[in-house]
């Protein structure tokens, strides 16, 4: 074979593998941009089953509460990994969560809502799923009054907050920052969305007016700031913090802050304390999921938007954490 046709063949090989690539992203264009344009808001009467996090076995594992009231394990309790913060994609065919399965420091898990499925990925291999897979858009909260959902979306290639109303009509992006911005959660009047992000290089707690207005960063520590719950009265958060030990201990440490303040003002949570809140209302607005320590062990709670018929949800012997409603 003459160097020249050597050099043709070269050529017309790395002529395809260019065509292939480009072929490729024009694919994962076209599907992310079909996914950005036909996004559907979960809707209709909630399925009544929960998923959260319970330390029942001596780790915190995932599980899923049915509707008949019988919880399942989602991930083996077994096993001495941790697996923290479960939310759901807007089918309700997949749980995104944060655990130490891959190794020593946390990272993505996911896992189906019958408990197959489970797999940790990095963090480049759970965008990249996400995109394949069309599920770009992740755990829904709904506004007291049932007419707004707030979610976490990678439509504009980074985690960002998204807002519409409930029938999916007049989606608006909260946020707008480079950092990762996500466990949005309503307060109890349904005019503030508090939220974790690590714009500012660590995870902390921000709260912004549900117009997108007023951000404020209420943490600023070295150490990761995670998951914020509103007290009922609207006055204070509680969150889950590294600065004493690492999630992969297991040991979850809470501390609180007021909604107005700042670092400054950040206290740990006292082992004597009672907090209930942490609200999480049903798209149809007519149940409410809280989470309360009244009883000296963390658990969950449902009643009616009114405040009436109130049911403890799981056993008051181990905690519960985190709920998140199937949607």
């Amino acid at each position: 074979m003459t160097p020249r046709k050597n050099r043709r063949i070269r050529a017309r090989v790395i002529a395809s593998l260019i065509f292939l690539s480009l072929t490729g992203v024009i694919l994962l264009i076209a599907r992310f941009a079909q996914q950005t344009q036909t996004t559907r808001i979960p809707s209709g009467v909630p399925t009544g089953e929960i998923a959260y996090i319970s330390d029942q076995a001596g780790t915190w594992d995932l599980y899923l509460l049915r509707s008949d009231g019988q919880s399942i394990a989602l991930t083996p309790p077994e096993d001495a990994f941790q697996d923290y913060f479960v939310s759901w994609d807007f089918a309700a065919e997949r749980l995104n969560f944060l655990t130490n399965r891959a190794g020593d420091e946390m990272g993505p898990g996911q896992v189906q809502p019958d408990g197959t499925g489970l797999r940790t990925l990095s963090i480049l291999q759970a965008v990249s799923t996400l995109f394949f897979e069309g599920r770009i858009d992740w755990d829904p909260a709904w506004s007291p009054d049932g007419s707004r959902v707030v979610w976490s979306s990678l439509r504009d290639l980074n985690l960002e907050l998204y807002l519409a109303d409930a029938d999916g009509e007049n989606i608006t992006r909260l946020t707008a920052h480079g950092g990762r911005d996500w466990f949005a959660s309503w307060s109890p009047d349904g005019t503030q969305i508090a939220f974790n992000s690590d714009r500012e290089g660590d995870e902390n707690i921000y709260v912004i007016n549900a117009d997108g207005t007023d951000l404020r960063q209420l943490t600023a520590h070295p150490a990761d700031d995670f998951h914020a719950m509103w007290s009922m009265d609207g006055t204070l958060l509680v969150f889950v913090s590294e600065r004493e030990a690492e999630l992969t201990t297991g040991e979850l440490r809470l501390y609180a802050v007021p909604v107005t303040g700042n670092e400054d003002q950040v206290r740990p949570f006292g082992s004597d304390e009672v907090f209930t809140g942490d609200p999480l209302w049903a798209r149809d607005g007519q149940s409410l999921i809280t989470l309360s320590n009244q009883e000296g062990t963390w658990s969950l709670y449902q009643q009616d938007q009114n405040g009436g018929n109130l049911r403890r949800l799981t056993q008051p012997d181990r905690n519960s954490l985190f709920p998140a409603w199937r949607p």
